[in-house]
């Protein structure tokens, strides 16, 4: 079985209507479904994991890794308290990081 998001094999997942996540991406897809369901906007979680799969599998993606455990898991329940991806939530700290140095 793979993650509908990230494509990663995992033994189980979790079934959000009809993707199965890992439980990495959960709280991402979790937080899409909620800010499009805010929006009015259709929330269907395969089609959010599948456009999550295809923005971090595209040319010009880049891997950042060996970040530590504490530090992720930090940054994916501020995503879901702020309602962002973890993508918005790293490029909007990465946008005030470069804004606040000389």
């Amino acid at each position: 079985m793979m993650c509908d998001a990230c494509g990663k094999p995992i033994k189980s997942g979790t079934g959000v209507g009809r993707a199965i996540l890992c439980r990495t991406c959960f709280p991402d897809v979790l937080a899409e479904v909620e800010r499009r369901r805010e929006a009015g906007e259709p929330t269907d979680a395969l089609t959010i994991a599948r456009q999550i799969f295809r923005e971090t599998h595209s040319a010009g993606s880049y891997l950042l890794r060996d970040i530590p455990e504490q530090l992720w898991i930090t940054a994916k329940h501020r995503a879901v308290d702020e309602g962002l991806s973890l993508r918005e939530l790293i490029l909007k700290a990465l946008q005030a990081y470069l804004n606040n140095t000389p």
